[in-house]
């Protein structure tokens, strides 16, 4: 009986370390130079992708992309796109592949939407006029 309950504990115990793992774990990936991504515009080039799957499900792209474009792409998901008065800051791939989660990249002429709930989790997307290139942030968190 002993050994049985031995047994089980061990198996609960690896059970719990396992969830914890899948839960929140490092389960990133970075991808860059991609012609194509599922889930973006057929349209977008230059990708670059950092995706987490953990439970945060951070997906961060920036791509290459129309201003025309990207607005059909954003009516497409339904994001109230605004014109950026001032600057407005987004995350970059790159920065979370380089271990620099926290640098963004300032955009003052372009489009800006974003909504987020009470704990960070939510969608940021902007769309950088200088450079023709559109920032997501989308996050479960």
């Amino acid at each position: 009986m002993k050994r049985v309950l031995t047994i089980v504990l061990m198996l609960g115990l690896l059970g719990v370390v396992l969830l914890g793992w899948s839960m929140f774990g490092d389960h990133s990936g970075f991808q860059t130079g991609l012609g194509r991504y599922e889930g973006l515009p057929p349209t977008a080039s230059d990708i670059t992708i950092y995706q987490n799957r953990n439970i945060s499900g951070i997906f961060i792209a920036d791509f290459k992309l129309s201003e025309p474009d990207f607005l059909s792409f954003a009516a497409e998901k339904h994001w109230a796109i605004q014109p950026i008065s001032g600057s407005a800051f987004v995350f970059h791939a790159r920065a979370f592949q380089e271990g620099r989660p926290n640098d963004k990249k300032e955009i003052t002429d372009g489009l800006y939407y974003s909504q987020r709930a009470g704990n960070g989790g939510g969608v940021t997307v902007a769309y950088d006029r200088k450079d023709s290139r559109a920032y997501i942030d989308n996050s479960s968190r």
